[in-house]
């Protein structure tokens, strides 16, 4: 086997070794990513599910508890709002104690209510409290019932959970530059000579960099491919194992992640190579030895 031959095969192993470096630091980018938009999804339903329940008084038209049925569907805040009849109440109750209260009274002693559950941006405390008090001010309103802990706890577990999270997707997003940059650096590091004698023979900044930073982008999409494959298939393994989490995932999230990673993937890429490039083309002849 020529020279040639076996030059261009160690050229393309050395590729192949970077393209695949850089896909495992991208898969690793990608997981983080799709960790922080799942809490993201879990929240929104923890928030969604909050459950406020507005009691009638008694004796009122049935007419007068679907208009402020249909109020609070109109109110921007409110994901749902449904009826809950005074059988219905009273089965719930019954369900939940396991005593038969109707039948030793012989009458539902329990009035008409509404269920409404909160759009996530509005399952805060000071908006909770907010709708609380519009709702109270309905002549037809008995009483308004909701777990005031249930929500503090939920809105102040996320806030340091999703702090936590964002934290730790910069930091890997930080370390995912490190080593794709290290890899590049190391790659043109090893061409350095071809540099100097291409600046030797007259050769421009621009005519130079322009094969390497067109590579690297080739490189940066390429891996970006390869990374997404792998992160798609984890997410199946995933889903399979835990069903539920893909009901929670939000489809256009997951687009602005697969296109952050190949963003991620080819912008590191050739900022990499530019920065490389640029140290080995100023550097002085007798520092390409060190």
């Amino acid at each position: 086997m020529g020279k040639k031959n076996k030059s261009a095969i160690r050229l393309g192993g050395s590729y192949i070794t970077m393209i695949i470096s850089i896909s495992l630091v991208l898969l690793i980018l990608g997981l983080s990513g799709l960790i922080l938009l799942q809490s993201k999804g879990v929240v929104k339903i923890a928030k969604e599910n909050i459950l406020i329940t507005v009691m009638f008084k008694d004796s009122l038209p049935e007419a007068d508890m679907l208009a402020l049925q249909k109020k609070m569907q109109m109110n921007e805040k409110v994901k749902t709002c449904d009826m809950v009849s005074s059988e219905e109440a009273a089965k719930r109750m019954v369900d939940e104690t396991g005593e038969d209260f109707v039948t030793d009274l012989g009458f539902i002693p329990i009035p008409p209510s509404l269920d409404i559950t909160v759009e996530s941006e509005y399952g805060d405390s000071a908006n909770i409290e907010a709708l609380v008090a519009d709702v109270m001010k309905e002549p037809i309103v008995g009483n308004v019932y909701y777990d005031k802990d249930q929500v503090q706890d939920i809105n102040a577990n996320t806030q340091s959970i999703m702090l936590y999270l964002l934290g730790f997707a910069v930091i890997v997003f930080i370390i995912s530059y490190s080593l794709i940059s290290n890899t590049i650096r190391l790659a043109i590091y090893s061409k350095r000579f071809i540099i100097r004698s291409m600046l030797l023979v007259g050769a421009t900044r621009g005519f130079i960099r322009r094969p390497f930073l067109l590579q690297s982008l080739w490189m940066g999409a390429v891996s970006s491919l390869i990374a997404l494959i792998l992160l798609e298939g984890v997410m199946t393994l995933l889903y399979n194992q835990i069903p539920d989490l893909r009901a929670i995932q939000d489809d256009t999230q997951m687009y602005f992640l697969f296109g952050g990673i190949v963003l991620s993937g080819m912008l590191i890429s050739w900022l990499s190579s530019w920065s490389a490039l640029n140290r080995y083309i100023k550097m002085k002849t007798d520092f390409l030895y060190i």
